[in-house]
C-alpha cells in the first residue's frame, strides 16, 4: 500500500510540473477545469494467467473453464482535466479493470469449482493535444503513464478447497485517440481508442513469487486495445 501512495504521489507531481509549463506556453491562456467519467472494453494479453487457470483445473476430470483464456474486460474509470489551452490538456486518471475466469470438475466424486480473478486498480497521467477545436465535435491525442496494481484471488471451492492471493504492481504507457461532441454548453459526450502497455512480473501468491510451470517469472499483461466512452462536465472555463 505504500508503494502505491508513493506513486500516486509521483504522478501527481508529473502532472502538476507538466500543468505548470503547460501554463507557462500556452497562448492564449483560456484555463478550464473538467470531470470526466467513462466505461471502458480493452484486450488483454494474458497468457501466464490463462496457463495458471489451465493448471489449477488439470487435477479434476472433465473439467471446463467458462471461457477458453482471458483476453478481455471491461471497467470504468473517472478523472479530472486541466487546461490551459483549449488545445492543450493535462488529466489525472482512476481506473478499475475487470479480468476473471471459472471452472468446474469431478474428483472423488464432489464437484470442485476454480475461481480466477485479476482485476486492477490504475491510476495514470496523460498529457492531450486537440487537433479540432468546433463549436460541437473535437478531436484529440493524448499519452502518457500510470501505475496499476492488483490483488486478485484463486480460489479453489470443494473438499478441502484452498484460496491463493494474488498480488502485484508494475507501471504502464498508453496512447488514446479522443472525440468530445458538445452535448449542452458544460457536457459533452466523449469516445476514446487507443493501445495500453503494462504488466508486472512481481505476482505473490502468499508471501512467495509465483512462477510458471517452467519456472520463469508469472506475469499479469493487462496490454491491450483499449476503448472508452462515456461524459466530460465542464466545471470552469467552457
Amino acid at each position: 500500500m505504500n508503494v502505491l501512495l508513493q506513486a500516486n504521489a509521483a504522478l501527481l507531481g508529473i502532472a502538476l510540473i507538466c500543468f505548470e509549463t503547460c501554463v507557462a506556453s500556452a497562448a492564449p491562456r483560456t484555463k478550464a477545469f473538467s470531470i470526466t467519467g467513462f466505461g471502458s472494453y480493452q484486450t488483454y494479453d494474458m497468457k501466464d494467467v490463462n496457463q495458471a487457470m489451465q493448471g489449477a483445473l488439470a487435477s479434476y476430470s472433465g473439467a471446463r473453464a467458462d471461457k477458453d483464456e482471458i483476453n478481455s474486460g471491461a471497467g470504468f474509470g473517472t478523472g479530472i482535466r486541466i487546461w490551459p489551452s483549449e488545445k492543450v490538456f493535462v488529466s489525472l486518471e482512476f481506473q478499475r479493470l475487470s479480468a476473471s475466469n471459472s471452472g468446474s470438475g469431478q474428483f472423488a466424486g464432489s464437484t470442485y469449482t476454480v475461481d480466477l480473478a485479476v482485476p486492477a486498480s490504475s491510476l495514470a497521467m496523460s498529457v492531450g493535444f486537440m487537433l479540432t477545436h468546433g463549436s460541437l465535435v473535437r478531436a484529440g491525442l493524448a499519452a502518457g503513464g500510470g501505475y496499476y496494481l492488483t490483488t486478485g484471488e484463486l480460489v479453489t471451492r470443494g473438499p478441502g478447497g484452498s484460496t491463493s492471493n494474488l498480488e502485484g504492481s508494475g507501471f504502464g504507457v498508453h496512447g488514446l485517440g479522443l472525440v468530445l461532441v458538445r452535448v449542452t454548453r458544460r457536457l459533452d459526450f466523449e469516445v476514446d481508442a487507443g493501445y495500453r502497455h503494462a504488466r508486472t512480473t512481481d505476482v505473490t501468491s502468499n508471501g512467495s513469487r509465483y512462477r510458471n510451470a517452467d519456472g520463469s517469472l508469472t506475469k499479469i499483461d493487462w496490454s491491450g486495445f483499449v476503448s472508452r466512452a462515456g461524459l466530460t462536465f465542464w466545471v470552469a472555463g467552457k
